[in-house]
């Protein structure tokens, strides 16, 4: 037990909360840690990487965790994961820990044991500000010199009939995709899936279903796939690829009710309009609600999520949130923001630690970037790579049969781009994108835009 920062490396092994013998009545002293991250996501990973690369004493870092395994690349989930037996590559753990995603080092217990520091398998309950406490378990105490919060995101429920009904899958955590993985296994092929909500994770689980010989149905109450971020022409050059593929869409349609079948498993699911769809499987996919809950009100919120100054610091001095809970400062029309993205993860984690430290770190400027990745397991895979604002009006090109770029526009300026096809864009031309938006160039047509920044 240490009631002072220690120099030791922890155990071993991660410890389950149930380890540590503390008192929150004050009888003895909490464990102290110089740095806990509360949180065993991505934006956790990454700030163990950044805590490590800052040169941190073993011993002084402790990261709590919800989750049993380590902090992993959480986009595989709904990629590589899904990928069909046939697949030349299918993600499976401990491949993707962070954090390979961005390039580093695979982050195995063997990392944080070297590194000295200790993941503590337990869910975090409440925290005192005042103390510098955090409760784990109803139970259990830690007391901080600093706290970073990456708690994430939840998947966000229909809240209908039959919701938890045995074929009906959520997709957020490992866990969720090796249950998918198992029904996949299981179903006979032309199998009838449905596929509720047409953005980011419903688009990317149709691709992986159609890979494994499914039927596949996309229920979306918006009037066209990806819509938050697409026109009608993105959205109708998406869908085409889509629907060339197998996959069949029903827009401005909601499930109300999951059906049960014979044996009370999964049957089929009914719509708002009355009409009932039978399927041996559902994926849901229709948002996140970030988890930012825990502080009861202890600190300023903004945007549904904790708010945060350019440091990654929130209202109080001695606590920072990263990640998809974060709301910064915008560079685009000003105010705060939250981005529920793994690149933002990873660089606000960096940025929270390097100022937890006392680094000093320049000010957060981040340029929002969103990509995707599907139908990988084939030799066409679809690949598009945006950067920088999707507030403006939006003008698109064609570029050849399988490929479409657009550029948003406001006030005269670039102020977003982006890039799609199959094969797809390619690194440099991700690279290019970028610096397209950083430069903001005067407004013309997309096809001028692109060729000045060789694109």
């Amino acid at each position: 037990r240490r009631a002072a920062p220690a120099t030791a490396a922890p155990p071993l092994a991660p410890r389950s909360a149930a380890m540590f013998s503390c008192c929150c009545a004050g009888k003895e002293a909490a464990e102290f840690y110089d740095y806990i991250v509360v949180g065993g996501g991505n934006a956790a990973g990454y700030a163990c990487k950044e805590f490590v690369e800052q040169g941190i004493s073993a011993g002084s870092v402790a990261v709590i965790s919800a989750e049993p395994g380590l902090p992993y690349e959480r986009p595989a989930l709904t990629k590589a994961y899904l990928h069909p037996p046939s697949a030349k590559v299918r993600a499976r753990l401990p491949g993707f820990l962070t954090c390979v995603g961005g390039g580093g080092e695979r982050q195995t217990e063997e990392f944080y044991r070297k590194h000295g520091i200790s993941i503590v398998h337990g869910r975090v309950t409440s925290v005192d500000v005042a103390t510098r406490r955090v409760i784990v378990d109803s139970e259990n105490v830690f007391s901080y010199g600093k706290l970073i919060l990456a708690t994430g995101c939840r998947t966000r429920k229909l809240g209908i009939a039959g919701d938890n009904m045995q074929g009906v899958h959520y997709l957020r955590d490992e866990q969720d995709a090796a249950s998918l993985v198992t029904a996949l296994e299981a179903a006979k092929p032309k199998s009838k899936a449905v596929v509720v909500g047409g953005g980011y994770i419903g688009l990317e689980c149709t691709a992986a279903l159609l890979g494994w010989d499914l039927d596949v149905t996309v229920v979306d109450l918006d009037p066209r796939p990806l819509a938050r971020l697409f026109d009608a022409g993105l959205s109708s050059w998406i869908e085409n690829e889509y629907t060339t593929r197998g996959a069949q869409f029903l827009k401005g349609e909601s499930v109300v009710e999951f059906v049960p079948s014979s044996t009370g498993a999964i049957g089929g699911v009914r719509l708002q309009s009355g009409v009932e769809i039978g399927c041996d499987l559902v994926i849901v996919g229709v948002g996140s609600v970030p988890n930012a809950e825990l502080m009861n009100g202890a600190l300023r919120m903004a945007g549904g999520g904790f708010a945060v100054d350019a440091s990654m610091r929130t209202s109080d001095p001695n606590i920072f949130a990263i990640g998809d809970i974060c709301a910064f400062p915008s560079q685009y029309g000003g105010g705060e923001r939250r981005c529920e993205h793994v690149d933002h993860a990873r660089k606000s984690a960096a940025q929270a630690v390097k100022a937890a430290m006392g680094k000093s770190p320049d000010a957060y400027v981040y340029t929002p970037y969103f990509y995707s990745r599907v139908f990988e397991y084939t030799d066409s895979p679809i690949v598009f790579n945006f950067f920088g604002d999707d507030s403006g009006e939006i003008k698109t090109t064609r570029r050849g049969t399988k490929s479409i770029g657009a550029i948003w526009v406001k006030e005269g300026k670039v102020v977003g781009a982006l890039l799609m096809g199959s094969p797809g864009p390619s690194a440099d031309d991700a690279s290019k994108l970028k610096a397209l938006i950083a430069a903001g160039p005067p407004a013309d047509s997309v096809e001028v835009v692109f060729q000045k920044f060789d694109l």
